[in-house]
């Protein structure tokens, strides 16, 4: 009967640590959830990954067209610069044929009855008309005058010669026209400088 009194404080010892345990455990189980403090910012994150993407996806897709709208440009240049250069050559030709017309009016001339005097008159004549012509397709010519200054982008200093009144540094004779198309200078004039 000892024996049996001993063994039943023994058992309620064991079920009060049973007791203790399973209230650790639900007072665990009770405790608030952990809190992942860094999510916010890793969404903030994710979107900005995805809109960078997005962003990256539209600079590709733009910068491919652009390639290809620049190789059909080029293309399209090519095709059509073979097709303006006649254009532009059948526009000067159209501009000397009268001149050509003029020389074989001259040249048809009887020259028993020329005179070296109308000889001269006719290629004046035919020098003014091939200078419209090319003034009709935009050829300038370039023929600076004693005292003008030397312009050394128009103008090509061959020889010095000194003229009365004429400056230093200054256009003394023009020896040779030139011609320029637009700003871009075909041929400069040969001009003498007053030293």
């Amino acid at each position: 009967m000892a024996d049996k009194s001993h063994q039943r404080p023994h058992g309620h010892h064991h079920e009060h640590h049973r007791t203790d345990s399973e209230a650790h455990h639900r007072a665990d189980s009770e405790a608030e959830p952990v809190v992942d403090e860094c999510a916010p910012e890793r969404e903030e994150m994710k979107s900005a990954l995805h809109a960078l993407e997005a962003e990256l996806a539209k600079a590709k897709e733009d910068t491919l067209r652009a390639v290809a709208d620049f190789q059909n440009l080029q293309r399209r240049t090519m095709e059509q610069e073979p097709r303006l250069r006649m254009n532009a050559a059948g526009g000067v030709v159209r501009n000397v044929i009268p001149v050509l017309d003029n020389f074989d009016l001259a040249l048809a001339q009887d020259p028993s009855r020329m005179t070296v005097e109308g000889a001269i008159e006719g290629l004046r004549m035919v020098r003014t008309e091939l200078i419209r012509a090319l003034e009709r397709s935009g050829v300038e010519l370039i023929q600076p005058t004693a005292g003008d200054a030397f312009d050394p982008h128009h103008a090509e200093a061959i020889m010095q010669q000194p003229v009365a009144g004429i400056a230093s540094g200054h256009v003394s004779m023009t020896l040779q026209p030139g011609y320029r198309l637009g700003d871009t200078v075909l041929r400069a004039a040969k001009v003498a400088v007053a030293p």
